[in-house]
């Protein structure tokens, strides 16, 4: 997933009454994939990024939405 990178990103409201990001990943294989993050998570994806304005994301790699700490690795630890 590497090769990911952010196509677009949109605003939606969630069933508390916060604003949710919703990120279009586009892959190198032309498919998409949609991926909502919370309020906090979009101030420190945009922190992370070092961009004030969502907008702003577009274009880049899909690894400025790995705010997890630790960092997501792509499988569970299955027993922890």
């Amino acid at each position: 997933m590497n090769d990911a990178r952010i196509e677009s990103v949109r605003l939606t409201p969630t069933h508390d009454g916060e604003a949710a990001l919703v990120v279009t990943l586009r892959f190198a294989n032309g498919g998409r994939s949609n991926v909502q993050i919370e309020a906090e998570g979009m101030r420190r994806v945009m922190a992370r990024a070092g961009v004030s304005n969502a907008l702003d994301l577009i274009g880049r790699s899909w690894a400025v939405l790995d705010v997890a700490d630790p960092p997501f690795t792509g499988w569970a630890n299955k027993g922890e």
